[in-house]
């Protein structure tokens, strides 16, 4: 019984082993995301507000040109001569101004492989692997590129075969991340003044009337004897005519 058990100790101890060696040769990958310089460049868009329908608005920008922002969601606030509205408070004519921060920073993603193999052959810069897959690979090596063997270092010419070697693949790849940011701002201008009324026409001034010349009167101490005097002397030189005119 005693020795059945440690045969069942000693075979769970080998298979413990071998699986953290196999572990151990099976590749290990870490990637790792190296970021860089952040690049920040601001852009200032302006416009006024010619129509709003539903959850899209028609701006008119500073070009002339129509641009028309569809799908304007609920939530988005926009600060109007510093109070936030949102988009079914907005007025036609507001003035608008959207300010775009964009962050651009370039990513560098880092892929490091540690794995192992038993050298097969070396030829130069050229050695053969057999992997612990059952794979055999050829790699082309560089010459500064160094391989662990027993815990040192080791180029590829140092290697020979039956050796046990670790070796590192590393790959870089480029990215770019952007991300952006826009506050719209917005200023409601004062209606224009009224127009001044015009100018009522003052009447003519009436002309005076001229002024009537009052009769003449006779003179107090004038008398109608020399009036009637005068005409009975016209009517006897009437006569007299008629009568020399008829002889």
């Amino acid at each position: 019984m005693v020795t059945a058990r440690r045969v069942l100790m000693l075979t769970l101890t080998v298979l413990a082993f071998v699986a953290a060696t196999a572990v151990a040769q099976m590749p290990q990958t870490t990637t790792q995301q190296i970021p860089g310089a952040p690049v920040v460049t601001t852009q200032k868009l302006h416009g006024v507000v010619v129509l709003i329908e539903g959850n899209n608005v028609v701006v008119k920008q500073s070009n002339g040109e129509l641009k028309t922002i569809r799908n304007v969601p609920e939530s988005k606030r926009i600060m109007v001569d510093g109070k936030e509205v949102g988009i079914h408070d907005l007025q036609v004519g507001t003035q608008l101004t959207a300010t775009t921060t964009t962050t651009t920073t370039p990513i560098t993603t880092r892929t490091v492989t540690v794995g192992s193999g038993q050298v097969r052959a070396v030829s130069g810069d050229t050695v053969v692997l057999l992997l612990p897959n059952g794979d055999m690979k050829t790699y082309k090596v560089k010459p500064d590129y160094k391989f662990m063997v027993d815990g040192k270092e080791a180029s590829v010419y140092e290697l020979r075969p039956g050796m046990t070697v670790s070796a590192q693949k590393i790959t870089e790849e480029p990215s770019v991340e952007v991300s952006a940011n826009t506050v719209v701002t917005g200023h409601v201008p004062p209606p224009p003044p009224a127009p001044a009324p015009a100018p009522v026409a003052e009447p003519a001034p009436t002309a005076a009337p001229a002024p009537v010349e009052a009769p003449k009167k006779l003179p107090k101490t004038g008398s109608p004897v020399p009036l009637e005097g005068l005409l009975g002397f016209a009517f006897v030189a009437g006569a007299y005519a008629i009568r020399k005119f008829r002889g």
